[in-house]
């Protein structure tokens, strides 16, 4: 843990690691975080391709689910009526649907080179992250799997490796087994549901609650490899029962 916490403070020096990809220092534990907060509003096509090849690629930590991307307003005077995005070259433009909780599937098409296509929303810019979201067939509203996830995870890092600062991507070589979903040296931050103040990890002889901190963040052990992909996830509210929380939100979507 000494070493681990050297090595920050000196990667700490040379880099302002809360730009780019949004990384946080947490001295505290030696682990740097990945923000769920901060992210650029829409990528390039290509971009977001990478994150469908990584779906692929990963699929069966979630081999019942679909994917989809979700529009997440970042402030709740943002409305979600009648959003419309598409996808658009110089010599095309294609609508992509998005429903009511901001949530839409991108459309595999062939490009003559990168960059041809850009997605666009119909909303100024600023207002909007976007985020992929994975979920099981056959789950309640307010449960999601820990594999659900951590494919999420997989999709996420894919999209955004190319963004982040050379530092972090230096950090997660050196101490982070090159990949932030699987290392315990960093912590992959979550956006919980509107309104949600608890989560919860279910394992066998335990549930394992998730503290819900600032901007509805909370972090998942994604690294501990004896905690099953088909742990439940679940999302609990004070203030509204199991299975009715913000359903135009779906749960785990932010």
């Amino acid at each position: 843990m000494h070493r681990l916490r050297h090595v920050l403070a000196v990667l700490l020096a040379w880099s302002p690691l809360a730009a780019g990809a949004a990384q946080e220092a947490t001295p505290d534990t030696g682990r740097v975080e990945v923000s769920s907060t901060r992210d650029p509003e829409l990528r390039s096509y290509t971009q977001m391709l990478k994150g469908l090849q990584a779906y692929r690629d990963k699929h069966a930590l979630a081999p019942d689910s679909e994917m989809y991307f979700i529009l997440i307003p970042k402030s709740k005077q943002v409305g979600m009526q009648g959003l419309k995005m598409r996808l658009a070259s110089d010599d095309d433009s294609i609508d992509i649907p998005v429903d009511a909780g901001g949530r839409f599937k991108l459309p595999l098409v062939e490009q003559k080179r990168d960059g041809e296509y850009d997605l666009i929303l119909d909303r100024p810019k600023g207002l909007f992250r976007i985020k992929p979201y994975v979920k099981s067939a056959q789950l309640p509203p307010d449960t999601k799997r820990l594999g659900d996830l951590r494919l999420e995870c997989k999709v996420r890092w894919a999209i955004e490796k190319q963004e982040v600062t050379r530092v972090f991507l230096t950090y997660v070589n050196l101490v982070g087994t090159g990949d932030p979903c699987t290392s315990r040296a960093v912590s992959v931050m979550f956006l919980a549901p509107l309104g949600i103040d608890a989560v919860t990890l279910d394992t066998p002889g335990r549930t394992i609650a998730l503290k819900v901190r600032d901007y509805e963040n909370y972090a998942l052990p994604l690294w501990d490899a004896s905690l099953a992909d088909d742990s439940p996830v679940r999302y609990t509210s004070g203030a509204a029962p199991s299975g009715n929380v913000n359903p135009a939100a779906p749960p785990g979507s932010r």
